[in-house]
């Protein structure tokens, strides 16, 4: 199927600025699936904005309202000062134009009309004090608003199942809602408040008139509606031309961060990519100047076109006022009076209008927040779980079966009618060759996962049943890709764990060869592990695979050790002699206390001591026993066996 190119992003032009004088080949932008929800603004109606409205404004203003109640409520009264200001302003004015003008003006009328004068300056003084007060109370509320926004999208997203993670359209909805659905929270209720001082000052506007005559009405209406044309147009085509260039924003944000960040500096160096990725950020980028450019030219021509417009009604306006001023259906300071409301109308309208458009535009992308935070809380687990097991005697997985997203319609589950037993002060070791499942295995076991079908339970108590935060800190995970925490390297073994326990602390970096690690750092156990801040410093993958085990065997509650321990593939950026000792601390580690420890890893020399070894081959158990019973047995772990150990051996011969 053929899509017509977006607007803005250059049709069959993208294709020819796809290569670059270095050869480098791009596809063309255009504009990425999971932003069709942004579609929806460009053909969004007036209508629609109407509708959709109180809903946003009522869940924005219900977290203004979380994050301070007192800044809510003196935004709202001062603003609605400012518009009661301009209503009283507006009737003082007609005062001073009325003792003016009721007769020929004289020295003795200008007197007359002091005191409405007087009045006259009250009201905008007080109006200008509302107006600043409202902006400092929605310049403090505004971050105030974000801030209560991120915090209840980062306690949501941390307590989702894991499962979520693994889903696409979960990480999309996650990433709109944190890159642009929380700070419009704050936009959303600043540009509420813009509307409603707007609105005040139309209201007022309009009041006024109704009181000097009912014929000015109409023509305060129809002075409006240039502007509200001009307004509505303009933000249409915005959102047209800069919505339909996401996919180009997108693109160079990553350029950006290609070029900026340290993770990719060495590589940028190594393989000489500093030309290419400028040449395509300066394409891209070049692309998204000439969109803006173009939208500030089409813009323009709109609010001409408007002006035009207004200038023409307003002229109008003001010769039908005339026309009644003349025929004695007004009278002269009525008309002088009708002139300024006009005029006020006009701004405030202008003001309601700008505002209006940019609550909706920030509505879109709050909607989106909103509809993730109802995602997320469908994924979060119950709330009044059972209390969890403080330990146990044997780990049960009976007939489990479990899919990632997207494998349940391919029939081909991760994990399928596995059933296995796990005693506590022994070692069980998973083996397999990739993909077959070891390591969701050690996720089901850790309670991050839970099957599909069948069960995983602790003495008889279903895991799945009881509280999931408590159960796992009953659980200590040594993890290949573990994370580099930015933290002080104490604070990367201890974790969530008691701290000012030094000598548990000890035992564990001993046990690791984490000890080593430490000693090295400037400033010990107290050394911040990222390079990226001052007297950080970053230790090798090898040191951090130590650090991540001793984080494994410090885990514990109480002074006690966790009863399960689960290592992933523990030992692959060590060295041979730091494995040994690895290997003889885990062993040691089950026997002294009485933890069942769960080894993972595809070096099966290191897998002889376990007391039981399990063989998957994908996602079902196919061998299972000691490992002279499986070497035995001919089977598939005799066969990565005789793999592995024949490259040990010395060929002879010639």
């Amino acid at each position: 199927m053929t899509t017509s190119p977006p607007p803005g992003t250059g049709g069959d032009d993208t294709a020819a600025d796809a290569h670059d004088q270095d050869g480098l080949s791009l596809p063309a932008l255009v504009t990425p699936k999971w932003r069709q929800f942004d579609d929806q603004a460009a053909n969004a109606s007036w209508g629609r904005i109407g509708r959709r409205m109180p809903f946003l404004v009522s869940r924005a203003t219900a977290i203004a309202w979380r994050s301070n109640p007192r800044d809510v409520i003196t935004a709202a009264v001062l603003n609605v000062g400012v518009g009661a200001a301009t209503a009283w302003a507006l009737v003082a004015t007609s005062g001073v134009l009325g003792g003016l003008f009721a007769a020929v003006p004289t020295a003795d009328r200008v007197l007359a009309a002091l005191p409405s004068l007087a009045v006259l300056a009250a009201a905008l003084v007080v109006r200008g004090v509302c107006s600043a007060a409202a902006g400092r109370a929605q310049a403090r509320l505004e971050p105030q608003v974000e801030l209560t926004a991120e915090k209840e999208l980062f306690e949501h997203s941390t307590a989702v199942e894991l499962r979520a993670f693994d889903d696409s359209d979960f990480h999309d909805h996650l990433f709109r809602s944190y890159v642009r659905g929380t700070s419009e929270a704050g936009t959303l209720v600043r540009h509420t408040i813009d509307v409603l001082t707007g609105v005040v000052g139309i209201v007022a506007a309009i009041g006024v008139l109704g009181v000097l005559h009912p014929l000015l009405l109409p023509l305060l209406i129809l002075a409006m509606l240039p502007q509200w044309w001009g307004s509505a147009a303009s933000a249409r085509m915005r959102y047209r031309l800069l919505l339909a260039f996401t996919e180009g924003r997108r693109r160079k944000l990553l350029l950006e961060n290609l070029m900026t960040s340290r993770d990719s500096a060495a590589e940028v160096r190594s393989f000489t990519m500093e030309r290419r990725l400028l040449t395509e950020f300066d394409r891209v980028a070049r692309r998204e100047l000439d969109i803006q450019l173009d939208l500030a030219t089409r813009q323009s021509l709109v609010r001409l076109a408007a002006s035009a417009a207004s200038a023409v009604v307003t002229a109008a306006v003001f010769a039908t006022l005339a026309l009644l001023l003349v025929n004695g259906f007004v009278e002269l300071a009525v008309a002088g009076a009708a002139v300024v409301a006009i005029r006020v109308a006009q701004s405030a309208l202008g003001s309601a209008l700008s505002s209006l458009t940019l609550v909706y535009e920030s509505g879109l992308y709050f909607s989106d927040f909103v509809a993730f935070l109802e995602q997320a809380r469908a994924r979060l687990p119950e709330s009044s779980p059972a209390p969890a097991p403080r330990g146990f005697e044997q780990i049960r997985l009976e007939h489990v079966t479990f899919a990632y997203p997207g494998q349940e319609a391919e029939g081909e589950p991760a994990l399928e009618d596995v059933s296995l037993t796990f005693t506590r002060g022994r070692t069980v070791a998973l083996v397999g060759e990739n993909g077959s499942g070891k390591t969701t295995l050690a996720k089901l076991l850790s309670g991050l996962y839970a099957p599909q079908q069948g069960t995983v339970s602790w003495d008889g108590t279903d895991v799945g049943e009881v509280d999931g935060r408590a159960l796992r800190r009953q659980i200590a995970v040594i993890a290949q890709d573990h994370t580099h925490w930015p933290l002080t390297a104490r604070r990367n073994v201890v974790m969530s764990s008691p701290d000012g326990d030094d000598g548990r602390l000890d035992r564990a970096a001993g046990a690791a060869r984490a000890d080593s690690v430490v000693g090295d750092l400037p400033r010990g156990w107290d050394t911040l592990l990222d390079k990226r801040f001052v007297e950080g410093a970053e230790p090798s993958g090898g040191q951090w695979q130590r650090l991540a085990a001793a984080r494994g065997f410090y885990r514990g509650d109480d002074g006690r050790a966790t009863p399960l321990l689960i290592a992933d593939e523990p030992t692959a950026a060590l060295d041979a002699r730091a494995e040994h000792t690895f290997f003889s601390s885990l062993h040691a580690h089950a026997g002294r206390t009485g933890a069942a420890v769960v080894l993972i890893t595809h070096r099966l020399a290191s897998v002889r001591m376990a007391d039981h070894i399990v063989v998957l081959r994908r996602g079902r158990v196919v061998e299972e026993g000691t490992h002279t019973e499986l070497v035995a047995h001919d089977g598939l772990y005799r066969e990565l066996w005789d793999l592995q150990a024949g490259a040990y051996q010395v060929p002879t011969g010639p």
